[in-house]
């Protein structure tokens, strides 16, 4: 496996240091003013950014982090408070697997206006296993334990490179840690996640147009030590 620090990027420091979260702050806001009066996400982020001169890893942080009011609305509305006594959930299985990866590697993350946790790793349909899965894996599993949850279905995009190797830590994880699982090989688990209830993902449209989901990225940043987080 892989040594490698997921999402690490030397330029964060200064791309999202105290100095540039201020004026990132005020883009935010920009960004959602236009978005809460029509504009597409690409053209008020293309916009704002063009006018501030961002570069194009705080663009995409901003793409993540802003949503307009009727779509932060309609989030909150599907927002379980919590899981429910031996319940069934429904996990975006990279989403979930390289957020935590992500995070163990003391990388940056971003927390959005919606509440949720997401990334800048910009895997792109190849993925690798890395010396931070399987501990990702058994943070996610162990937080579900903690929340009594029955079983869990893991939904994982067969499309992408070695999803298949995904599928077998995730198995071997979940039955040396007794814990009762499915895992679903499809070739879009956006589009089945957003048919399902329970949902666990930071995916904006998964979470806009699913049944129901669960902010479980929050429990599981909140047990980390010192986890770096940027919030605009």
């Amino acid at each position: 496996m892989k040594n490698v620090r997921r999402g690490w990027h030397e330029e964060d420091l200064k791309l999202f240091g105290s100095d540039a979260r201020q004026l990132l702050s005020v883009c935010a806001d920009d960004i959602t003013y236009l978005l809460n009066r029509g504009y597409p996400y690409k053209s008020a982020v293309t916009f704002v950014g063009n006018h501030w001169l961002l570069a194009e890893r705080q663009r995409n942080a901003l793409m993540r982090i802003c949503v307009n009011d009727e779509m932060l609305k309609t989030r909150r509305q599907k927002q379980l408070s919590e899981l429910e006594e031996n319940c069934t959930v429904n996990i975006d299985a990279f989403n979930a697997v390289v957020l935590m990866e992500t995070a163990l590697s003391e990388s940056m993350l971003l927390k959005g206006r919606d509440g949720c946790y997401r990334d800048l790793s910009g895997l792109a349909g190849t993925y690798a296993v890395i010396k931070k899965t399987d501990p990702a894996i058994e943070c996610i599993i162990a937080e579900l334990q903690k929340n009594h949850v029955k079983d869990a279905v893991w939904w994982i995009d067969a499309p992408v490179s070695n999803s298949g190797r995904l599928k077998q830590h995730i198995a071997e994880k979940a039955e040396e840690m007794n814990f009762p699982i499915d895992i679903q090989m499809v070739k879009n688990a956006d589009t089945e996640l957003m048919k399902l209830d329970h949902v666990i993902s930071g995916d904006s449209v998964v979470i806009t147009e699913c049944i129901s989901w669960f902010n479980l990225y929050e429990k599981l940043i909140a047990d980390l030590d010192h986890p770096w987080i940027v919030t605009i």
